[in-house]
Parts: structure tokens; sequence; C-alpha cells
């Protein structure tokens, strides 16, 4: 053991002196094998036909086709992302199981110090146990799970070197935070910042005798994170483009994908951390060090949950919800729960389970839930795994596709062998109908929701855009379909026609010169942008863009919170005005104004080769909860191509 990691004797199983130490080593087994399920890490998925299944399956395809993060394309997730959500595409199910098996054997070997070797007491590993299952649904989490998993483990491992001493804990918890950007970054920044506040509480306790944590907290995990992406990325560009466009999400995410919940869920987040510092603190004068330090390593990833939870909340609360049991399970295992403090920890544990029940359990599947808490859920699909021949059968047996959702027939047709991208929210149905897909950067466009992304799918479109496109027509949260993707769009109205119009498809076909070279500017206006503005009147196509920075307080909430939504009345000719949410970050790319379509027909008419339209759209106004966010006055350019 190394004494620069050990603060207090570590706890000894003194709880239960009088029960006999068979019955307490048959608790410990039954507690770790409890744990162990819970946190199995084997997935895989079959195909369906929902929006985010989509981007699953977009991650496999790509990784089975040569695609490379950074380079080729951009997600939430890093070169390792496929191995935590696969499905049966090239080799990705049988890599990703490997892979997966090879976690598990970490995280049992995480939890087999935790209840065998670091000596805590029977009393702490229950309420450890059962806080962790309670944060179970946070490892399943919309396909995703795994790096959560290794961030847990990273923390136990962190939380036993402070307690019991070992710099082989402190060393192997470093590393599994250096893997966990190259699953996700966001995971990456929420071990980062757990490493800082551990290294800020070591500094102030024990002043300046702990610059080797701080040498091996930046020498480790930055050594594990450049080796991957030296495996996995094909180059440093590549490596700076992920992590730039992985910024631009994370901070185009408050924006873009705001939505209000239910108010008294916030009251459930005071009620929670209530619960956190009750377990601390509360009759705990004697271990103020420890309670200091714990508090010090979640202060950082519990307020990042909390804003990670309810920027969209919904079913996204239960990423606070889960966290922060997985948190009560990090204190469970060093504090003490025994005499005076007993009826603290059972009313917290009380507490956070009727917490449970009505923040989490009632956002999901009530039997899945109970799968997951128990363990259930991964021990059947790793049972499921051990037979991998029926396990390929019976994913192509789940493939679930609706008629509405697949390609016409007479579109099919047309498209054969030729390469395609999909413009739609939906098209993972491109591996039933052996489509020559190709992948566009982002590979979902309402995530393209920064200039800087939009661009990125924009230069796409004009240098290495297929010979056709298809299109559905829907977007998510009500957007305006054009100004989702200003810059998009705009190349795919230089360089598209429309094909052919199906039921529920457009398929637009490359031309072989663009529509037009450039836009030249016409005249540019100050707008009040609640009062919105009236475009000129003109036969030709008019662009405009809008640029209208966050004010004060949006760039506060944007920091530490959510901005709500913002709406466009788009009124036109002939109807009353139509509402849409927009984006205001990427307006500062031209968006087709008098043209404006938002309907399937409306976007076949607009991009027919010989189109003669009369201008439909009159006026443009804005508001909604968001428009306090952003600057009241605002410049608008009006533009015209130029040929």
């Amino acid at each position: 053991m190394d004494a620069t990691l050990t603060q207090t004797a570590p706890a000894t199983d003194l709880s239960h002196t009088s029960a006999p130490a068979t019955k307490q080593r048959i608790v410990r087994v039954v507690l770790f094998v409890w744990t162990i399920l819970i946190a199995c890490p084997i997935r895989y998925w079959p195909v369906d036909d929902t929006v985010d299944n989509t981007w699953v399956f977009a991650m496999n395809y790509a990784a089975t086709h040569g695609f490379a993060i950074g380079r080729d394309l951009i997600w939430t997730t890093g070169p390792l992302g496929y191995l935590v959500f696969p499905m049966d595409i090239g080799n990705n199910l049988a890599h990703a199981l490997a892979f997966q098996c090879a976690l598990w054997v970490v995280l049992v070997a995480i939890f087999a110090d935790v209840f065998f070797r670091a000596r805590l007491s029977v009393r702490n590993l229950s309420y450890f146990s059962i806080f962790f299952s309670l944060s179970a649904p946070l490892y399943w989490f919309n396909f995703m799970g795994l790096e959560n998993l290794l961030l847990a483990g990273a923390l136990v491992l962190l939380v036993l070197a402070r307690q019991n001493g070992g710099i082989g804990r402190y060393s192997a918890a470093l590393a599994l935070a250096g893997v966990t950007p190259l699953i996700k970054l966001t995971a990456g920044m929420l071990a980062g910042s757990a490493v800082l506040g551990f290294l800020i509480e070591r500094f102030w306790t024990r002043r300046g005798s702990v610059w080797r944590e701080i040498t091996l907290a930046i020498a480790i995990p930055l050594a594990v994170t450049a080796a991957g992406c030296w495996i996995f990325l094909p180059s440093l560009e590549a490596m700076a483009h992920y992590v730039r466009a992985s910024i631009e999400i994370v901070s185009g995410y408050s924006s873009a994908m705001s939505e209000w919940g239910d108010p008294m869920e916030f009251a459930g987040v005071a009620d929670a951390l209530i619960g956190i510092g009750a377990l601390l603190f509360i009759r705990n004068k004697g271990n103020r060090s420890t309670a200091w330090s714990l508090a010090a390593l979640l202060a950082a990833p519990l307020l990042m949950s909390i804003k990670h939870g309810f920027t969209r909340q919904g079913v996204h609360v239960i990423n606070f919800f889960c966290f922060a049991g997985l948190a009560l399970a990090l204190i469970a295992l060093v504090v003490p729960l025994g005499g005076k403090r007993s009826i603290v920890a059972f009313l917290v544990m009380l507490n956070f389970g009727v917490l449970s029940l009505e923040y989490m359990f009632a956002r999901l599947d009530f039997r899945q839930a109970i799968s997951e808490v128990t363990g259930i859920r991964g021990a059947s699909l790793a049972i499921g795994a051990v037979r991998f021949g029926t396990l390929r059968t019976v994913l192509s047996a789940e493939t679930d596709y609706t008629p509405e959702a697949r390609v016409e027939p007479e579109i099919r047709a047309i498209v054969g062998e030729s390469p395609v991208a999909s413009l739609s929210l939906v098209y993972s149905g491109a591996v039933m109908e052996e489509l020559n897909l190709q992948l566009y950067p982002v590979v979902q466009r309402y995530s393209a929701y920064t200039p800087y992304l939009d661009q990125w799918n924009a230069a796409w479109i004009r240098d290495q855009g297929p010979r056709y496109l298809l299109f559905d027509g829907h977007t998510i949260d009500d957007r305006h379909p054009w100004a989702e993707t200003p810059a998009m769009w705009m190349e795919v109205y230089r360089w598209y026609d429309t094909r052919r119009q199906g039921l529920h498809s457009l398929l637009l076909e490359r031309r072989a010169t663009p529509r037009f070279e450039h836009l030249r500017s016409i005249g540019h206006q100050n707008i009040a942008l609640a009062r919105g503005m009236d475009l000129p009147t003109s036969a030709e196509p008019v662009f405009w863009t809008l640029a209208c920075g966050n004010s004060a307080t949006g760039t506060l909430r944007k920091a530490i919170f959510r901005i709500p939504r913002v709406t466009m009345w788009v009124e036109a000719s002939t109807g009353g005005p139509r509402p849409f949410r927009i984006v205001p970050e990427v307006l500062t790319s031209p968006v087709l104004g008098n043209y404006l379509p938002a309907s399937l027909a409306e976007f076949s008419s607009v991009l027919a080769a010989r189109a003669n339209l009369t201008p439909a759209v009159r006026k443009l106004t804005f508001g909604g909860p968001g428009i306090s966010s952003y600057s009241p006055a605002c410049n608008v350019e009006f533009l015209v191509p130029a040929r």
C-alpha cells in the first residue's frame, strides 16, 4: 500500500460481530454476484425503424465499411463507440462481444477488490449494492451505458485508493478514465472532472505531497487516450476534428435539443442532493475528511449530470437520478452506517427508493427497469451470446421495419446499385433494402445544430455527394426541415433535382452542373427579432441569413442549463401562419426565403429541374420562450443566386 494515498484506517467488519462468519461470507458472495450481474456489459441490438436506432445502425455500418471518426464522420460517440451498441453487421457483433467480455472481466476484478479485499463491512456493502442497483438504468440509457460502467469502475477505485491506499488502484482508475473518451467524449469529461475533484481535495489536505498523484493523473489518462486515438483514428487531424466536433455537439445541445418537463422533477433533484448531503455529513463528525473527499470527487459530475438530465427533460432525467444512485453507492462504501448513523442511512435509502420509483421507474418500462436493477437483463443477454450462431438468427428475426418506413419499390428500382444517401430521420432500413448507402459526416441531420457541423455536411454534399438522395420530410421537435440545416440544404438545392416523389419518400438526383455558382448580397437590414422580417418581393429565389448572438441571459443559460425553444412563424400567401422550431445559431448560413418549403410536396416542387414557382412566403416572425436568450437586435442579409 502507498502511504500517500491513505488517509484513514480501512473500515473493518465490526457491524455484525455476533453473526457467524460463514453467514457473512455468504452475504458477501450474494451481494457480489448481484453487483457483477448489474454491471454485466453485454449488449447487442436488432435493426428497427426508430430515430435513435438509426444512428446506432449508421455507426455500425460505418465501422464495417471503413469510415473513420473525425475523418469521415462524427457523432456523440468515439472510435470505440460501435463496440457499445453492436448490430450484426459485418464482424461488429463478434468484435463487440469480445470487447464487452474483456470489460466485464475488468469490472469483476474491481468489485472482487471491493467485496473481498478492501475489508469493508457487510452493512456498507449491502447499502452499496442497493444504491448501485438503483443506478442500473444509467448503464442502459439510449443504447449507450458501458462508458458509464467504466466511469463507475474508475470512481470505485478512486474511493478505495483514497480510503485504503494503493497506487495500483489509483493508476487503474486513471487508465479507465483514459478509455472513456474513446467511447464518448462527455464520459471523459465526467471522469476528468471527478479526478480533478479528487486531486483538489488531496492537495488541500496534504499540500505539497501529492505531486506524484498529479503527475500520474496527467500522464496515464493522456497516454491511454492518445494510444487509443493512434490505433483507431487515421491521423492527428482526425483526432482534432473528433474533439472539435464533439465539443460543438455538446455546446449546441443546450439550445437545439432543449425540452421542458415536469417542474416537480426539480424538487426531486433537491431531495436527492439533500439525501447525498445527509449521508455524507449528518452525525459524521469523526469522518469529516472522508466526507469532504467524497464531496470533492462527486460535486462536478453531479452538476454535469443535472445539466445532462434536464436540458432535454422527460426520460432524460434518469441520467441525474441514476448518477445520484451511483454517488450514494460510493458514499455508502466508506462512511460509517452503523450505530447512531444507522437511522440516517436507512432514511436516505428509503427516500431515494421512493424518488427512484417516481422519477426513474415511472419513465421506463417497469419490467425493463426491474430486469436492469436485478441484473437479469444483462445476464440474459450474456446467456444469449453464448450460442453465437443462434444469436445472429434471433437478431435477424427481431428486425422490425414497418412498410411505411421502407423505400417505395419504384424508387428502389430507380436507385439500383448507385450510391445513395438519406436525409431522412430514419434510414436504418437501408440494410434491408441492400442499398449502396453513403454516410455524410454528421450521420443524422438533426444533430448538425451548429454552423461548424452544418457546414461540414454541406461540404460533403458539394464535394462528395452521391448520385441520389432520399428524404422523407420528417423532423424532430416540429423543426423546420430546411432551416434545421440551411448550409446543407443550400448545397442540395444547388446540386440536386427532383427525380421522383413517392408516397413516403422524395428521390433527388445529382445535376451535372450546379444551379448557381454563388450568392450575391442585395442588402442588409437590422430587425427586432420579435417583430420578424418581411421578405423582398422577387420572382427569383431569395435567401437570407440571420446574425443574432446570445444575450447575457442566454449565454448563462446555455453554459449551465438550457435555452428554451425558439419558434419561427412562416406567413405564406395561402393559409394561416405555420409555426416551426428553429435553432438560431445555424441561421448564419443562407436560408431559402420566398419559396421556403416545409412539406414533401413543396420540397419536390422547389427542387424540380424546371421549377416555375410563385413566391409563397411573405413574412417571418420569431417568438417562443427562448427568444429572450438572444439579442433583440439582429442583422439580416438578403442574397440571390449569381449564375
